[in-house]
């Protein structure tokens, strides 16, 4: 008997806008979380049952500054990215990524190096995934 779970979540916001290298990004607004994997006191998303999964994060930076983050599985870095805000402009950058978790494993975005965000109601960082294939 096959038997499906339904896992996603999206959380909006930031809780502060300068984070400093090693620190976890906490997105504190959640919208959705069905499964209940998201932590919005933590940051992290813990997997609660095993299976494939996609995650994504938005980060937005004000003018002449910039972020350097990356998705951390069980504390070690999938994917990195630095992103820079240019002269003049806010900007937001987006990044996905598909990871295999057994259940209790952890994901959330970390901080490579000190990074400064930005956010309003229009612009808004964000992180996400949802269970693909149990």
């Amino acid at each position: 008997m096959f038997i499906s779970a339904t896992v996603v979540f999206q959380a909006i916001g930031l809780q502060k806008t300068t984070y400093l290298m090693g620190e976890t990004v906490i997105f504190p607004t959640v919208t959705y979380n069905e499964g209940s994997g998201y932590n919005n006191s933590t940051g992290k998303f813990t997997a609660p049952v095993s299976g494939l999964y996609a995650f994504a994060k938005q980060t937005c930076e004000a003018p002449d500054t910039y972020s350097y983050t990356a998705f951390v599985h069980n504390g070690q870095s999938v994917l990195s990215s630095m992103n820079t805000g240019p002269p003049n402009y806010h900007t937001c950058y987006g990044a996905q990524v598909f990871v295999r978790m057994a259940r209790g494993d952890q994901m959330w975005v970390g901080i490579v190096s000190r990074s400064q965000f930005y956010y309003n109601s229009q612009l808004q960082p964000s992180f996400s995934g949802s269970l693909i294939h149990g």
